[in-house]
């Protein structure tokens, strides 16, 4: 995993691909057939050069006539990080995407496989319905208010690494948060003593 990654942009991705093994087919509740087995990844790239940091797959197959997470495999470049993995991966999400993303996007016509998922886990993972907006939401700036609270001096390099995105990025982030009233004015020296909400 040192080497460049070409074929993913950076920051985090989570994508769909077709598994090696025997083919099996499983028909979902709206019609559509999905062959199996597949994996789900979730990939984290740095921006600054490229490299895979850190990723994960989750490989889906049949089992007892339903799909299942059979398999998980974790690598990190040149380590996972567990408080990312913890914050946004969640178990059964894989699950979700390959019983309900998959065949919705099936029914809609779109290549599951040029798909980009949501990573922020189950249920947004599973939700074809989204639509890109400019406009961060309140549930994210809330999420990286409570990283900011936690991470403490030098939350822009830490938070960046987690969510595969600069350091600038995190502190726009951090300022729209406070624009919205999550958090209170700054104060030198006392920088988490401005949290307006809790969460």
């Amino acid at each position: 995993m040192k080497r460049k990654n070409n074929k993913r942009p950076p920051g985090c991705t989570s994508r769909v691909r077709k598994g090696s093994g025997p083919v099996k087919t499983w028909t979902a509740s709206n019609g559509q057939v999905v062959q199996l087995p597949l994996i789900v990844d979730h990939v984290n790239v740095d921006p600054e050069n490229g490299v895979r940091l850190w990723c994960v797959e989750a490989r889906i197959d049949l089992v007892l006539g339903r799909p299942e997470l059979v398999e998980v495999q974790l690598q990190g470049n040149p380590f996972l990080d567990p408080v990312h993995l913890q914050r946004f991966f969640r178990w059964a999400t894989p699950i979700e995407v390959v019983r309900v993303t998959v065949p919705s996007l099936l029914e809609k016509g779109v290549d599951p496989f040029k798909y980009d998922y949501s990573i922020n886990g189950y249920p947004d993972s599973a939700n074809v319905e989204r639509k890109p907006t400019n406009r961060l939401s309140d549930e994210f700036l809330q999420e990286v208010v409570r990283q900011y609270v936690e991470v403490g001096h030098g939350y822009a390099n830490t938070i960046a690494r987690q969510r595969g995105v600069s350091p600038r990025t995190v502190i726009s982030w951090v300022e729209k948060a406070r624009k919205r009233g999550f958090l209170g004015p700054t104060t030198p020296g006392r920088r988490n003593r401005g949290l307006k909400k809790t969460f």
